[in-house]
């Protein structure tokens, strides 16, 4: 696994800025990094030199001089500040002001130093800090738009969190004949200092930049998703015929009699998870999940999986999917598709009738799925609307899951689990790739029915592998830090949130009253945006989210290469046979499947994002602007943040589009007051707003008001205003027209 060693520099700078290091001497080093003596000396010697590592007395060696260093990934602003989320635990997320940038851009793997620590009391006062060092460059190859001035080409770079255009030096072999607005990829060349331009060469041309599909090209080749897979993967999954053969199935518990089925998303492609409930004679219920034995099919460091880990994880953009496996086995030979004997591995949990877990059991077998659902077809049948062609024998399984799926929700909720229902959104696209609707998709019961028999076996092969205490991967998400809490409480309590003061024991009830509040999705997603994102971990710990002290993920191991993980080390305790990953290795695959999650979840929300923009931009140039409902989400200097109801869309409604008044914000920054109006506008309020432009570029929509405020919104009174008329009367500079 040569490719998760990383450099000797890196390990030695990430080693020694972690907050628990104390100054080793260097002998010492080698035996905590596990380096060899000659090789140590020659680099701490150039880091010396390079990055101010520092040797202290009896060669012992420190972090660079100055404040406590934290590393963590840079996400900046479009208006040019930035944050960093530092990897080190407890650490809240690190505003960086825009002059402490440095020449570090967006995505860039950082080192930061605190310059002020933020005060959990005020909402105001964040954690500040500065880049002193780039570890990893994100932004090795850019994408742009590829413009000549008077002097010399330049690329206007598409992610608008880079605001400097990149002076070209050169143009490729595969790029030879540069034409004016393409599409391009410059591979970038290293910047010591911020005050140098940005330079790069040309190494590819992407075709002109408003054809059909440039703007996922874009995005692919922005966060470098691979299309292709090496021919030596494509021969090794082809070997694998659809139909296993008999003799696969010895040594596996054959459940091809047992009613199993799918439910998954109407456009899905790849089934890998399969259930079944039965009755035992005494009235427990016992729940099969049967999940793809793609690691029967994928051996470990095989020319399949060493693409499978460099990828992490299959990528969702809106108008395709990147699958972590080539395609014969994601849609084929993994597939439970219905009708077909597939190679699986199966969890079985007993549960009595109040949903508590009695005992479980894993292990190989082989199914055949008696049909495939849809999360549609079986909310149609739960709500009484239809059968959707689904077999009496299929009928009357779903209504018993869905009684227990009920039980274990109520039972998970009680027990202090979030249900953050955040809607999906999906653009549809015509032939083209142009986008004719954006519709949200809302989590309905069927999709809950999965998701508790799911989170109920990844729980389950979770204690088992904690048990045996072998290394593995688990799924972990701290519990927000004193920033976060405090910020929490000040956006709740605007939106009237504020009986039930934010904390662990509170918010799941926090959460329901968000839900049923008005603003329910703007509550949620205050309450969203204030908690850590759950990350891939060598040891067992809190899912906060979930409520779960030891959680991990096994149940997609077509589309997630930690589950594929699991997936080996439960095969090795089923056999008895020796742990496959040593701890140092599944550290590594950790940080690199967090990484790549992370990377997908931004390129499908980019690709989301570009597509929605793209249908407000053609709505617009229609004449189509509106009106549409929105809720104010956030204020800023210029103006209110509004998302539109039906799309999630956000947009800008400045204050120069208000009736006209001089607005102040008060000091929590969730509602502002006009000076002469007193009209109100807070975080929370439903308002009706048309588009007034769109910019693809800068990501940005413009809004417009549609209809006078409000009459709540207003508090004026007769006395009020008879006082607002003298003063107009007394003071010319305020007199309109």
């Amino acid at each position: 696994m040569d490719e998760f060693t990383p450099s000797v520099r890196k390990r030695i700078l990430d080693f020694v800025t972690r907050p628990d290091y104390r100054p080793l001497r260097q002998h010492e080093l080698a035996a905590a990094l596990d380096l060899p003596g000659p090789v140590l000396r020659r680099t701490l010697r150039a880091l010396e030199q390079e990055e101010g590592l520092v040797r202290l007395r009896k060669n012992r060696w420190a972090a660079p001089r100055g404040a406590p260093a934290l590393t963590g990934r840079l996400r900046v602003n479009v208006e040019g500040f930035g944050f960093v989320t530092p990897e080190q635990a407890g650490h809240p997320d690190i505003y960086i002001p825009a002059e402490s940038l440095g020449p570090a851009l967006d995505g860039d793997r950082v080192v930061v130093t605190l310059q002020a620590e933020g005060r959990p009391g005020s909402a105001q006062d964040r954690t500040r800090g500065r880049v002193v060092r780039i570890l990893d460059r994100r932004q090795e190859r850019l994408v742009g738009r590829l413009r000549r001035s008077a002097y010399y080409w330049y690329v206007i770079p598409d992610n608008p969190r880079i605001r400097e255009n990149v002076r070209v030096l050169g143009f490729s072999e595969k790029a030879p004949s540069p034409e004016e607005d393409h599409l391009v990829v410059v591979e970038m060349q290293p910047r010591e200092q911020a005050r140098e331009a940005l330079l790069g060469t040309v190494v590819e041309d992407l075709g002109p930049a408003d054809a059909p599909g440039a703007d996922m090209l874009s995005v692919m080749r922005s966060f470098d998703l691979r299309t292709n897979f090496p021919a030596e993967a494509l021969r090794q999954s082809a070997q694998h015929d659809p139909v296993p053969s008999p003799a696969l199935f010895a040594g596996r518990q054959d459940f091809r009699s047992l009613l199993v089925f799918t439910i998954d998303p109407e456009d899905a492609r790849d089934f890998d998870d399969a259930v079944s409930l039965a009755r035992d004679e005494a009235g427990r219920w016992r729940l099969g999940v049967h999940i793809a034995d793609v690691a029967h099919y994928v051996p470990a460091d095989s020319p399949v999986d060493l693409e499978a880990r460099r990828r992490g994880t299959s990528v969702y953009l809106a108008d395709r999917v990147i699958p972590m496996l080539p395609p014969h086995l994601t849609t084929e030979v993994c597939s439970l598709h219905p009708d077909r004997p597939r190679l699986t591995h199966s969890v079985f949990i007993a549960f009595d009738e109040h949903g508590a877990a009695l005992d479980s059991t894993t292990g190989p077998s082989v199914i055949q799925s008696a049909a495939r659902l849809n999360y549609d077809q079986v909310q149609a049948f739960f709500d009484g609307v239809r059968d959707g062609g689904i077999p009496p024998a299929v009928r009357a399984s779903l209504s018993e899951m869905r009684a227990l799926a009920r039980i274990l929700r109520q039972r998970r909720m009680k027990a202090g689990s979030l249900d953050l229902a955040v809607p999906e959104i999906r653009c549809i696209l015509d032939e083209r790739g142009r986008t004719t609707a954006v519709r949200k998709r809302e989590s309905s019961e069927a999709y809950q029915l999965i998701e508790e028999f799911m989170l109920a076996a990844n729980q389950a092969v979770a204690a088992r592998i904690a048990r045996q205490g072998v290394p593995s991967l688990y799924r972990i998400h701290d519990e927000p830090d004193a920033e976060q809490w405090e910020r929490m409480r000040i956006e709740l309590r605007a939106l009237g949130l504020a009986t039930v003061p934010p904390r662990k024991e509170s918010l799941p009830q926090l959460v329901r009253l968000a839900a049923a509040s008005p603003t329910s999705y703007t509550a949620q997603l205050v309450i969203l945006r204030n908690l850590k994102r759950a990350l891939y971990a060598p040891a067992p710990g809190l899912h906060f989210g979930l409520g779960f002290g030891c959680y991990t993920h096994f149940t997609s191991p077509i589309r997630r290469y930690p589950d594929l993980v699991v997936h080996r080390v439960l095969t090795t305790l089923e056999n008895r046979a020796p742990a496959p990953y040593p701890a140092e290795i599944t550290a590594r695959l950790a940080a690199h499947c967090s990484e790549t999650e992370w990377q997908a979840a931004e390129a499908e929300a980019e690709s989301v994002a570009r597509k929605r923009l793209d249908y407000f931009r053609d709505l617009l140039a229609r004449g189509e602007a509106g009106p549409f409902e929105g809720v104010v989400i956030g204020l800023n200097a210029r103006g209110l943040t509004i998302e539109l109801r039906d799309t999630l869309q956000r947009g800008g409604l400045p204050f120069s589009a208000l009736p006209d008044d001089h607005y102040v914000t008060d000091s929590d920054r969730m509602k502002v007051t006009g000076r002469r109006h007193r009209q109100v506008w807070r975080v929370g309020q439903t308002v009706q707003v048309l588009l007034a432009r769109v910019d693809v570029r800068r990501r940005a929509v413009g809004l417009s008001l549609a209809a006078p405020p409000a009459a709540q919104g207003r508090r004026r009174g007769k006395k009020a205003e008879r006082a607002r008329r003298r003063s107009v009367r007394g003071d010319p500079s305020l007199r309109s027209g």
